[in-house]
């Protein structure tokens, strides 16, 4: 059985000719995503964007995040519903595609791949 170079000899030079000519002789493509997608895609958890959206959860409890918040031991049910379902329509249904996962999906395009994320959007 011949043994298969996976990068050839330039790719310590040039990365990113490596990283090309990896993708383009893939049989497969594994892709391991996070947070760095979301944050380079501007969809920050704090700030001016936190701010925006949960102001009144802020002044209330003094939560300066979306992610701490969703840890926050609300008094009631509808309170931390309320958290929940704001959080989730605004980090998932009423969010663009970012460009760095539509930048990703048309580099994986007609290859067979697979996404594992803990983020909150995917491809």
């Amino acid at each position: 059985m011949e043994k298969k170079k996976l990068l050839p000899a330039y790719s310590k030079k040039s990365p990113v000719k490596g990283l090309k000519h990896a993708l383009e002789t893939a049989d497969a493509i594994l892709v391991g995503a996070g947070a760095g997608l979301s944050a380079a895609a501007g969809f920050a958890y704090d700030g001016e964007r936190f701010q925006k959206h949960f102001h009144d959860f802020a002044e209330k409890y003094g939560i300066t995040d979306m992610y701490s918040g969703g840890f926050y031991p609300y008094p009631t049910l509808e309170e931390y519903w309320a958290w929940w379902s704001r959080h989730i329509l605004i980090n998932r249904y009423d969010v663009p595609v970012g460009r760095p996962y539509a930048d990703l999906l048309r580099v994986l395009q007609g290859k067979n791949y697979f996404v594992l994320t803990t983020n909150v959007g995917c491809i």
